[in-house]
C-alpha cells in the first residue's frame, strides 16, 4: 500500500512541474533538482527505478514497463 503512495506522489509531483509520467525514466539528476517539491529520497528512488527499467537484462520487460506507465499515464 505505502508503495502505491510514494509512486503516486511522484507522479503528482512530476505532473504539477508540467512533466508527463513516463517522462520518470528519462530525466536527468539535474532536471529533478530544479522540480519543486522534489525530495532527496524522491531523486534517489527515480534514479533507482531508472536503473531497474533501463538495465540492459531487462531489455525483454523494459517495452512491457514503458507500456504499462504510458497507459496509466493516460488513465490519469
Amino acid at each position: 500500500m505505502k508503495r502505491e503512495r510514494f509512486e503516486q506522489r511522484l507522479f503528482r509531483i512530476f505532473a504539477q512541474a508540467g512533466y508527463s509520467p513516463i517522462r520518470i525514466l528519462t530525466i536527468t539528476p539535474e532536471e529533478m533538482v530544479e522540480i519543486p517539491g522534489i525530495t532527496f529520497p524522491n531523486i534517489r528512488a527515480v534514479l533507482c527505478v531508472q536503473d531497474k527499467v533501463l538495465a540492459e537484462e531487462n531489455t525483454t520487460k523494459k517495452g512491457q514497463l514503458i507500456r504499462e506507465l504510458l497507459e496509466v499515464a493516460q488513465d490519469e
